[in-house]
């Protein structure tokens, strides 16, 4: 009765991955699945890529099985893998989590010296107009020092999110060409997102990459897309209906993204 009632369930609410597919993505934030169900270990894909750069040019995010760290720019997609190489990836590969935008600058942050991220952090907060709006960021300049991270592909039985970043592999570069990109989301959005900074890389060659862990750069520029507006599609799979999602993930979103 249970399995027969969920079917109806999900026939009923028709939440596809083209469902949402066709509005106006401007000034928008568009998210598939959520962080929390990341860290709870729902690494299936089930949007494809494809589906996903109709929503936005630039971005970021994972795949199916946590196969990778995803780079969305200039409306392609890449997937940097546990070897700090990065690869074009085609539509139908399917992605676990994305966050991506059509970006458009509405304010630059000029003149960024640092010597960490957590100091980039603290100088690109110091210039929004407001900590309660959206933020898409890209930084296309030289990059004196960055580190980055991946991870494997996970196969069942799924460990969590906190653990497998234990052992993640991570890459180091110096005096680097790239493009830093992400997303700012406001502490009132962390049951869905990474409240705060989250961001990714890809260099110039577009071979190289991953989910930023630190950096320093010298006087650079970062232009910033101010976005106003949230959609998300959810996972319509019988592991989301049923996954517990009770509970605060503060502490674990800190222990994934440092």
């Amino acid at each position: 009765m249970k399995e027969f009632l969920l079917a109806g369930l999900l026939a009923l609410v028709g939440l596809g991955h083209g469902a949402c597919a066709g509005g106006d993505d401007r000034k928008t934030l568009f998210q598939y699945s959520t962080i929390p169900a990341l860290l709870a270990g729902l690494y299936a894909g089930e949007w494809p890529c494809g589906e996903i750069l109709r929503h936005g040019d630039i971005g970021l995010g994972t795949f199916d099985a946590l196969n990778g760290e995803m780079v969305v720019l200039d409306g392609r997609c890449y997937r940097v893998r546990s070897n700090g190489r990065a690869t074009p990836v085609g539509d139908s590969e399917t992605t676990a989590f994305a966050s991506v935008t059509f970006f458009e600058s509405d304010l630059l942050a000029s003149n960024l010296t640092v010597g960490s991220l957590a100091g980039l952090i603290t100088a690109l907060d110091r210039r929004l107009p407001s900590a309660n709006m959206f933020y898409a960021l890209r930084l296309d300049g030289e990059f004196s020092y960055i580190k980055t991270r991946s991870v494997p592909r996970q196969e069942q039985p799924y460990r969590p999110l906190t653990e497998i970043v234990k052992t993640q592999p991570t890459f180091e570069w110096c005096n680097v060409q790239g493009t830093l990109l992400g997303f700012r989301c406001p502490a009132g959005a962390g049951g869905l997102n990474v409240p705060g900074w989250h961001l990714h890389f890809i260099t110039t060659d577009r071979t190289g990459g991953g989910h930023v862990l630190d950096l320093r750069l010298t006087n650079q520029t970062a232009a910033l897309d101010i976005i106003p507006t949230l959609r998300m599609a959810l996972p319509t799979n019988a592991a989301f209906f049923k996954l517990d999602l009770h509970g605060d993930s503060s502490e674990a979103v800190r222990k994934v993204e440092q």
